[in-house]
């Protein structure tokens, strides 16, 4: 018998599942790099090459991590794990930045993919006093992006960034302050690379 607790539960897993932080950053990159070399093509491969190569190094470090024991799931609620993730996610966002640099990406794309390694950096740093949603916080800095970068009507992805934060707190994953703590920090941080360049 399905019951509305395993409905939300399911709907719970699936929004951590498919909305897991190196998802919607790699989204968000490409459409934000295509519209700003708009007409031209070249802007999306650099969104894809370079969202794309931070987010399948963190992964395939995530998943070797699992597969040799070092944690336990995917998605690792243990600080020791999470410090480990994070450090590489920030030597893997700032070398993928570096080589983007090198192969000579638009200057104002390389100012908008220092959103990575900042994000990842100050995410690393307040995971040292908290367990801090990275999924919360890669979905509001996402939406965040495309709506500072597109137009405001992107901020009706909010709601989406907002489900994402439940579902960890109904998974049991984030107290409601690490979701907030999240929250804030990807929304912050993107506001401020943006308004800066």
């Amino acid at each position: 018998m399905i019951t509305l607790s395993t409905d939300r539960t399911g709907l719970a897993r699936s929004l951590s599942r498919y909305f897991s932080p190196p998802v919607l950053p790699v989204i968000a990159g490409s459409a934000v790099s295509w519209h700003n070399t708009w007409p031209r093509y070249d802007g999306l491969l650099w969104g894809l090459c370079g969202s794309g190569s931070w987010a399948l190094l963190c992964v395939a470090v995530t998943f070797a991590g699992t597969r040799l024991g070092w944690w336990h799931a995917h998605v690792p609620s243990r600080r020791r794990p999470r410090l480990a993730l994070l450090s590489v996610s920030v030597v893997a966002a700032a070398a993928v930045w570096l080589l983007c640099e090198r192969l000579g990406a638009p200057a104002s794309l390389l100012g908008l993919g220092s959103t990575a390694p900042w994000l990842a950096a100050l995410l690393l740093a307040c995971t040292w006093v908290s367990n801090v949603s990275l999924h919360t916080s890669a979905a509001t800095a996402s939406v965040t992006l495309l709506a500072l970068e597109l137009g405001p009507a992107w901020t009706l992805l909010y709601p989406l960034a907002g489900a994402v934060g439940w579902s960890r707190l109904h998974l049991g994953a984030h107290t409601p302050r690490q979701v907030l703590a999240g929250a804030v920090l990807g929304t912050v941080c993107v506001a401020l690379i943006c308004s800066s360049g």
